[in-house]
């Protein structure tokens, strides 16, 4: 997830997520520390030689140009478009989906082998379960500053509007040293309503460096509450990787991810040596792979 730019909807920024990366200081408190390097569990890597099975829940769509295909991403077109791997042992019959200008597709979870081109059912396709709420049905906090007491409250509410809001963000997205921005609002912890009300939220800045100049030059512009955090890299670096990695081939999705500070790439199979590939050209953990198919044996 890359950081907010100017001009954007704020509502898009503010971000569920279960877990904090990292250790940071208190903006105007206590000294930030280094930020900790990202790991990656091996639970979420694939051997090299695997030959299991795999899952996933995806789209199939079958058109005038080619048989059914696996898609992870589809085009907003009516008919949809998009394209994959195929899938052998697929048949429409018994499978519920929609149909328009010789197109059929669907949403189905899959599971069978997969050699690299082609998925090959070994059970029929399911529909999906309905998604379901987190355990408490409650947004976790992602902001990594110690809270102060009474609560994140803005310091200036005169300044905390939707126009210091744009203005703060483009002064930080400016800065050579930006890390990655993005926002919290605890206060939906206690309150699910989406207000989207720059009081209530807590905007949280990283940096390479000079964390308190940087800090001090933000509270010039923004009342609200804040957290100024250390990075490992800045977004820019972030994202010449990034930019580098979507040449490479099988690589389907890739992003800069602000909280943790690592740049994610989808490929469908996470295999190991492709991992430590990434660690060697890129520091350990600065890429993050994650596989759209997940192993089940």
């Amino acid at each position: 997830m890359p950081g907010v730019v100017p001009g954007m909807k704020r509502g898009l920024a503010l971000i569920a997520v279960l877990l904090v990366a990292g250790c940071a200081g208190r903006a105007g408190g206590d000294t930030a520390v280094p930020a900790p390097a990202p790991t990656v569990s091996p639970a979420h890597l694939v051997p090299d030689g695997y030959t299991g099975r795999f899952q996933v829940t995806a789209a199939v769509l079958e058109n005038a140009q080619h048989g059914p295909q696996l898609c992870t991403t589809m085009a907003d077109s009516y008919p949809p478009q998009c394209g994959g791997p195929d899938v052998a042992g697929w048949h429409w019959d018994g499978v519920k989906y929609e149909s328009a200008v010789k197109s059929k597709w669907g949403s189905y979870v899959l599971v069978g082998t997969f050699d690299g081109k082609t998925f090959t059912l070994t059970q029929p396709p399911r529909t999906p379960d309905e998604p379901t709420s987190t355990p408490d049905g409650q947004v976790k906090s992602t902001t990594p500053c110690p809270a102060p007491a009474g609560g994140w409250k803005p310091v200036d509410a005169a300044r905390a509007t939707d126009a210091t809001f744009n203005d703060v963000v483009a002064k930080a997205n400016a800065d050579k040293d930006f890390g990655g921005l993005w926002i919290d609002e605890p206060a939906a912890a206690l309150d699910l309503t989406p207000h989207n009300d720059p009081r209530r939220m807590v905007l949280n800045v990283r940096y390479t460096k000079d964390l308190a100049r940087h800090e001090a030059d933000l509270r010039k512009i923004w009342g609200g509450a804040l957290c100024v955090s250390p990075a490992r890299h800045t977004e820019a670096e972030l994202r010449r990787i990034q930019d580098e990695l979507t040449k490479e081939p099988g690589v389907v999705t890739s992003g800069t991810e602000p909280i943790s500070g690592v740049v994610t790439v989808g490929v469908y199979v996470a295999k190991e040596s492709l991992q430590q590939d990434f660690d060697t050209r890129f520091g350990s953990g600065v890429v993050v792979l994650e596989g759209l198919l997940t192993p089940l044996d």
